[in-house]
Order: structure tokens, then sequence, then C-alpha cells
């Protein structure tokens, strides 16, 4: 902004007055900068309540139609009781055999009554036979569903023909077929031969299927569509077949959400394939009641912006009064003291505290003028010595590291390597912890070299008696890891793990686990004692006395607490025994480093 402004004054070649200035400044520094604020704070909670509402809402559908399966389901089960019970085919065999209509009349109907008369889900239960279509066999459900004579009649008189059409290429399947409004679940019955002999149909009850939809947030309409074409449900505005854009987006994944306009209505999509066909239910929610708070937020936007204006009219006129002619009076007796006048006086009835100060002080200025420019020539000596010494004790982590250069040259040049790959582990070690490009990330391969330096100066001093192997998936050596998480983990082990005098051996693993967590594993032949494992539960406890643990416990605490801050409580430091009785240090975090850091 200083640059901007700064631009403008080039650009007209001379100095704005300070009352310009300052409405510049609050315009540019005040009124654009909180206007953009509040329209980006309202864009993404209005971004966050849309997500938030399609979230609610296809949460919401995919439980009802779980319930709506799930009501079909009994439907489907009930439907087959009539095959697997055997009453009906029974009863027909003694029918074929001995010609008792009636008997056999009865014995169906019963066996109707028994299955589907109480069943909600059901309105109506037909029975067709298909050597005599024209007898009558039906039951009417009496309680919640409550079918009535219309419904035998309609099925009679207009849906057992189309019915009996279907079924002929069911063979032992089961379907849905929608007809005017009704739905129909249509099953064959087959003899010993699997040949078929009747046809049983349960006129199914749409509002009860579809009123789990009607717990939909805004909830104002349900239709469900089979193969395209309307089945159930729907209101007067709703199309008879199913559009060929949302047809060609549903096929590419199960849910669709449709937001629509700003006054439109909001319609979610939801297939599933059953009884060979395809079944799409759609659900029309009020969007002046699910995004009742958006609206709020956005009209609240509006009213704030009309009442910052004369907001910044007001402070514009107070800048002027309070500030820009007290101001002026300054700078001409600033100008006066600059011609010579160091005396000069001004009248101070200022009846604001700050300026009654400043010119009270600007007065006592003019008197004492030659002591202030003494006093800041010390200070400024005493702030050139400050920087001086910053820039010093900048220069000796610097010094040290070169200082080891010239001592890892001179080894190499004497033909001793062991101490030069001493020197060159030591060297980096120190690089690393000086952090001279100030990052938090790094890659696994350069925090995999901060600890082999380690490793190798601990293998130097123990030689033989300490063994360390690692497995590691070079594929993940280029991911960012935060610096520092490693070698302290291997140091803790050295130092507290194993019995590193006798024979120690540590093993570190690096890979991704089947979760998407990435995995770093430190195990050590040191056993897990009970008392050890209290210690380390106290370590990673928020409870601990940092001042009574030594440095090496407060590494391993420092990672986990690192961990848990940058990938959230599921990540962070474990340290467990293992089958054989060996101590693992395990690192988890996330493979993807958090945005916000």
């Amino acid at each position: 902004m200083n640059a901007f402004i700064d631009q403008i004054n080039q650009r007209f070649g001379k100095r704005k007055s300070l009352r310009w200035s300052m409405i510049r400044w609050l315009l540019f520094g005040w009124f654009f900068p909180l206007f953009m604020l509040i329209f980006i704070i309202i864009f993404f909670v209005s971004v966050s309540s849309h997500e938030q509402v399609e979230h609610t809402i296809m949460t919401s559908m995919d439980k009802a139609t779980q319930i709506m399966s799930i009501q079909l389901k009994d439907c489907e089960t009930a439907s087959k009781n009539a095959s697997y019970m055997h009453v009906i085919s029974k009863s027909y065999e003694d029918y074929l055999k001995d010609g008792k209509e009636n008997e056999f009349h009865r014995d169906v109907v019963e066996f109707l009554e028994q299955q589907y008369q109480f069943n909600d889900n059901c309105r109506t239960a037909e029975l067709i036979m298909l050597d005599h279509p024209e007898e009558r066999h039906y039951v009417m459900n009496v309680a919640r569903s409550k079918g009535t004579y219309r419904d035998i009649e309609f099925f009679y008189n207009t849906a057992m023909d189309q019915l009996l059409e279907v079924a002929q290429n069911l063979d032992t399947a089961t379907t849905l077929v929608g007809i005017e409004g009704r739905v129909y679940m249509v099953r064959n019955l087959v003899n010993s031969k699997f040949q078929p002999y009747a046809v049983l149909t349960l006129e199914l009850n749409p509002s009860l299927l579809m009123d789990s939809y009607a717990g939909i947030w805004g909830y104002m309409g349900s239709t469900v569509y089979w193969n395209g074409e309307l089945m159930m449900g729907g209101r007067e505005d709703d199309p008879q077949y199913l559009s060929e854009h949302i047809t060609e987006q549903l096929e590419k994944k199960e849910e669709l959400y449709v937001q629509g306009g700003r006054r439109e209505a909001i319609h979610a999509y939801r297939r599933m394939s059953a009884y060979g066909g395809t079944m799409v239910v759609s659900v029309c929610v009020d969007k002046r009641i699910t995004h009742a708070g958006i609206n709020s937020l956005e009209s609240l936007f509006i009213i704030l912006l009309i009442f910052m204006i004369p907001l910044v009219v007001q402070m514009m006129r107070f800048f002027h009064k309070k500030v820009s002619l007290p101001l002026k009076e300054l700078v001409n007796a600033s100008n006066m003291v600059r011609e010579g006048n160091l005396g000069i006086q001004i009248e101070n009835e200022e009846d604001n505290e700050e300026f009654y100060q400043m010119k009270d002080s600007f007065n006592h200025m003019s008197c004492q003028l030659k002591n202030q420019f003494d006093k800041i020539y010390l200070e400024e000596i005493a702030l050139r010595d400050a920087r001086i010494m910053a820039l010093q004790s900048q220069i000796n982590p610097h010094f040290l590291n070169n200082t080891l250069e010239i001592i890892n040259w001179e080894a190499r040049l004497n033909g001793n390597y062991k101490v030069s790959g001493m020197i060159e582990a030591l060297s980096t070690m120190l690089g690393e912890t000086m952090n001279r490009k100030e990052r938090q990330f790094h890659s696994i391969a350069e925090e995999m070299a901060y600890a082999d330096a380690y490793l190798f100066i601990i293998s130097q001093r123990f030689g033989a008696k300490f063994q360390c192997t690692k497995h590691i998936d070079e594929r993940l050596l280029n991911i960012q890891v935060p610096r520092l998480i490693i070698q302290p983990i291997v140091e803790n082990a050295v130092e507290h793990g194993m019995d590193i005098t006798k024979q120690g051996r540590l093993e570190i693993r690096l890979y991704e686990r089947e979760d998407g967590y990435l995995c770093i594993e430190v195990e050590d032949n040191g056993r897990l004692s009970e008392e050890d494992r209290k210690k380390i539960d106290r370590l990673l406890s928020p409870d601990v006395e940092l001042s009574k643990e030594k440095r090496v416990s407060l590494g391993i605490r420092n990672v986990d607490q690192r961990l848990k801050m940058i990938y959230g409580s599921d990540c962070g430091l474990f340290i467990a025994g293992n089958d054989e009785g060996y101590t693992v240090s395990t690192i988890l975090l996330k493979i993807v480093v958090p945005t916000e850091q």
C-alpha cells in the first residue's frame, strides 16, 4: 500500500496535503480492505454453508434411500414366501386332482391374508392362476396401508394384462412395474419343473415407501423413476421422463446434486440398480429454507456496506478537524524552527489530550533542541554497536563450521580418513542444526542424511558392538517431513534403549501403510520394562515437568508434540514392545503436508 501511494505521488510530481493523504489512507487502508475482508469472509462462509447444505441433504437422502431399499426388500421377502412355503403349490396340486375350486380359493385367500393383510408396505395382494386368469384371488391390507375395492377393480380392469405380459419374461426373478401412479411388485410361482403356474402381484404403498424422504431438510416432494420413466410420487411440474442430461450424469456416479439458480429449488438424485432395472429417486428441496442463513448473511453484508459509507464521511470530517488542522499549525512552526527560530512557541488551547501534549512537547523541544540532537547522536552510536554485536553472534556458528571444514581437509591430506569422516558427519549435524535456510520441512532423504551422520559417529565410537540396518522405500525419499524427527528417536534408542556396551542392534524401517499414513519405525534390541513404559507415558503426557527431564528425553517429547500440532492427534510418536520383546519407536505422520503449514 505504501508503494502504491508513493507511485501516485511521483506520478503527479508533487506532495499531497495531509487531508487528501488521510482520505486516500482511509479508503485504501481501511474502507477497501475492510470491504474485501467482509466480502471474502462472507464468500467462504457462503461456500462452506453451501457445502454443508449439500452434505446434509445428500446424507439424509442416502439414509432415506436405504430405508426405502429395506422396505422393498421386505416386500420381496414377503413375495418369496408364496414360493418357499409351498402352501399355494400344494393346494393347487390338490385342486388339479379333486377339482374342488372353493377349497382352493379358500386356501389361497387364507395364505394371502396371513402374509400380506397386515404388511404396511402392501396395499393389495393378487394371485393370478395362468390357466384360469379370470378367477379372482386377492386380499386387501386392513392396517396402515388400507387397500380398497377401487384398487382391486383397477388391478383386474387395467393393470392385470400388462402385468401378465411382464411376467412372461420374468422367469423366477422379481421386478417392479409402474402403472398410472401405482407400483406393483411382480413374481412368478413355478412348479417342480420350474414352469410358471401363477403370478403373484403386490401393489405397494408409494406414500409409505417414500415417507422417509419427508425428513430431509427443506423437503418439498420426491419422485421415483423406473428405467427413466416416472413410477411414483412426483408433483405437477415433475417431468414424465428423466432428462437425458440427468441420465448421462447419473451413469457416471450414483449421486447428483443440482443447486440451480438463486430462486430455483434444489434437486438431489440417487441412482440404484434393483430388480433388473434402474431406479432413480429425485428429491426437491426448498432453497428458501436451506439457504435462509446464507441469504441473511448476504443481507447483513449489504446493510454493513450501507452503514460504512456515512461512517467514512464522519471519520474524514473528524480527521480534518482534529488531526489535519492541528498538524498544519505544527508544520508551520516546524518550518520556522528549520529557518533558525528555535525559541518559537505555539499557542496551545487544544481539547485533545494527544495534540495538547504534542504542542507542549514541541514548545519544550524548541528550547532544548541542541540537547536532543546530542541525545539522538548517542543513541545512534549505541544502535550501531548493538548491530555489530548481533552480526558477530551470527558469524560464530559459520566460523565454527568453516573451521571444521579446514580440519577435515587437513585430516584428508594426512590420510586420516576415519577422522575426516567423523568431522564430515559432525559438520552435517551442525549444518542441519543451524538451519541456514530457515525451513520447517525438508525431504526424508535430507532427514535420513542427518540421522546417518549421527549413526556414523556412533559406529566409529563403538565399532562392532553397534550394528544398524535400514529398510527404506526409496519411492518415499522425496516426501516433505518436519525437520529433526528421526535423529532424536535414533539417539534415544542408542542412549536409553539398547545396551551398546555388549551388543547394540538398530533397525530403521520406512514404508507407507495401507491406510495412507507414512510410517518410520526405529527398532532396537533393548527390553522395554514396566518402569520404562511408565517413563515414556509420563514424557508424552501434557503434565510432565520438563525441568526434571534430560535433553534426550525432551527430544522424543518434542518430536511427538510437533507432529501432533502439524498433522493432528492421530499422528505422533508411539513407543511399544514387539512380539520379540524389543523396543519399537514408531513415527506416524501423513504423507501430504497440511496446507496450513
